[in-house]
């Protein structure tokens, strides 16, 4: 079945979230008076794009990009000219020859759908179609050689994310809507030189498949739909009529259209560029089990401005978190009602994730979902970390008044995410802001100083010893050679040599923070050598970790004042983020 509609009616952004919502597979086709462009989707997940412009390929990409030569695409396309039919892709050939790795042909494939997108979102006239469950592949996204059976899946919140984000780059930077087509400006990768003493040769970031979102499913041969017939009116309402029919079958037909009814009012009044501003600080991770409360949340959240993403196990969860503190976004935790017969959705399993997200992540604010009836689990949630309850009902339950409770929750539910947001506790809003202006960092050299910086806030003598050669070299320090007050030194310059057992080449190898009293042969020589012994034994080795290896340490101690109390977890957690910010350096690099 074909559906048609006009870009005026409804925004292809709201057309391709309804499509993700609902785990829809099929071919989105948009065309403008520039051309036609095409997006794929399978389950909800985007797996292929075609750009209208011809000269928009991953070839010119990946150049641009310089993770190839204009040499080595020209020979490539040359060999696969001569191929004729036996011809493979040319991402698969570019990785069999091992001349491009899989990590970056997701970046560069990632990049062409990016440029798709917001070539779609410029267009304020047009028409698009929508073939449902044809799924017809681009031959670029099958970057993977044959025999392994792969295929990509972009989270397509992420990437329409990502996608609105340059679009609106442009806009601020004067580009008109119509001269979006063809720049490729803002999509090449970050190559800038730091001004670091961090290692040259720090290898990038181990990526699995896992987290770059590759799933395994059967190969679907390349056909390219020219046409739709049978083609009717797109409405929205039918989308959501046969997703609330699906989850409640045996609820009766007025009911589900009540449901229906709310959920295509708030599809159809949204305008998403009201909201940029507010859904960037305004954004919610959903962990849970139901796609019914997914679906209504994504709907009536996208209405109030709140970018909704969505988890199901505890890895697509932190990489969620990670995605969006990696692109500015502080998100709320909001975890469903548990489902005593659903494995890893129980009462004891969601609150051990919740639990153990709240240790990796502890400036993010978590929020339960819970039964009305069962405020025993209310109550311990809230002594296990959670910051707010909010109470749902469940359709066994409440039978009788199911639909209308629901779509009380929905409607009550994106009031109670900006009074979180609002009420922000300042202790809170710092780290916040500390973490923005971390992941707007670009080198090595300002993230290991952030981290020195952050340090010196707790301790009187604070200083970076960078890891090179098997030696540690000693940098910028903080109440070293001066009063803290005057800010950081000039580089100290001496070096360590990292032996055997000692406590450094411990806390390197580990990568674990060491705060407590030392007797180490090798700290008392060395380092207390050098810039003399404090009053107290205590001290403080917290190592900065990217590219799966220790890169630096920064040295903490009370000097000859007193002891205080120090928030080590912080501490501890605030390292993770800069190796997090430092690994992006470093893929940027490379």
């Amino acid at each position: 079945m074909s559906f048609a509609g006009n870009l005026e009616d409804l925004a292809i952004v709201d057309v391709i979230q309804l499509l993700h919502s609902t785990r829809k597979s099929g071919t989105l086709c948009v065309t403008s008076d520039k051309g036609q462009s095409q997006i794929v989707f399978n389950n909800g997940f985007i797996v292929s794009a075609n750009h209208y412009n011809g000269s928009v390929r991953i070839g010119k990409i990946l150049v641009e990009m310089e993770t190839i030569s204009e040499e080595t695409l020209q020979q490539v396309l040359a060999e696969q000219q001569a191929a004729g039919d036996q011809r493979k892709p040319l991402i698969g050939m570019l990785i069999e020859k091992q001349t491009l790795d899989k990590e970056v042909a997701y970046k560069g494939l990632e990049c062409l759908i990016e440029m798709t997108i917001v070539e779609m979102v410029s267009w304020q006239k047009g028409t698009f179609t929508l073939d449902v469950d044809v799924v017809e592949i681009n031959d670029e996204y099958k970057y993977i050689p044959e025999k392994l059976q792969q295929e990509l899946n972009f989270d397509t919140q992420m990437v329409l994310l990502d996608a609105l984000r340059i679009y609106d780059e442009k806009r601020a930077a004067g580009v008109s809507v119509s001269e979006m087509s063809l720049s490729n400006d803002g999509y090449q990768a970050a190559s800038e030189s730091s001004d670091t003493q961090l290692p040259d040769e720090a290898p990038v970031l181990d990526l699995s498949a896992d987290i770059l979102g590759l799933d395994s499913i059967d190969q679907i041969d390349l056909q390219v739909q020219e046409t739709f017939t049978s083609l009717e009116a797109f409405d929205p309402s039918e989308i959501h009529r046969q997703k609330v029919r699906d989850m409640l079958p045996e609820f009766p037909a007025s009911q589900r259209e009540e449901l229906v009814n709310y959920l295509t009012d708030k599809t159809n009044i949204v305008d998403h560029q009201a909201h940029v501003d507010q859904e960037q600080n305004q954004t919610i991770i959903f962990y849970g089990a139901d796609e019914l409360v997914q679906h209504g949340l994504m709907s009536a959240c996208k209405y109030e401005g709140i970018m909704v993403f969505t988890a199901s196990t505890p890895q697509d969860l932190e990489t969620k978190i990670t995605q969006s503190l990696d692109r500015s976004l502080v998100p709320i935790l909001v975890y469903d009602c548990p489902i005593a017969t659903q494995e890893g959705f129980t009462k004891e399993e969601i609150t051990g994730v919740r639990q153990r997200t709240a240790n990796l992540f502890p400036q993010l604010q978590s929020v339960q979902i819970a039964s009305p009836i069962d405020y025993i689990y209310s109550l311990q949630s809230l002594t296990t970390g959670a910051s707010t309850i909010i109470p749902r009902s469940i359709a066994e339950n409440r039978r009788d008044s199911f639909i209308t409770d629901f779509i009380q929750f929905l409607e009550s539910f994106p009031c109670i995410i900006h009074n979180l947001c609002r009420h922000r506790t300042t202790d809170s809003q710092i780290k916040t802001n500390l973490l923005s202006d971390l992941r707007d960092m670009k080198s090595a050299a300002e993230i290991a100083y952030f981290l020195l910086e952050q340090t010196s806030q707790f301790f009187d003598r604070s200083m970076t010893l960078i890891l090179r050669n098997n030696e540690l070299v000693a940098e910028k320090s903080f109440g070293i050679e001066s009063d803290k007050a005057e800010g950081p030194s000039d580089p100290l310059r001496f070096k360590i040599e990292v032996i055997g057992e000692s406590l450094l080449a411990k806390t390197i190898e580990t990568g674990e923070i060491f705060y407590s009293s030392v007797e180490d042969k090798t700290i008392r020589e060395s380092i207390f050598g050098e810039i003399s012994a404090p009053d107290k034994s205590k001290i403080m080795l917290l190592p900065l970790v990217a590219a799966g290896r220790t890169l630096a340490l920064i040295y903490a101690d009370f000097g000859q004042t007193k002891e205080k109390k120090i928030d080590t977890e912080y501490l501890k957690n605030l390292s993770w983020l800069a190796g997090m910010a430092l690994d992006k350096v470093l893929r940027n690099q490379k």
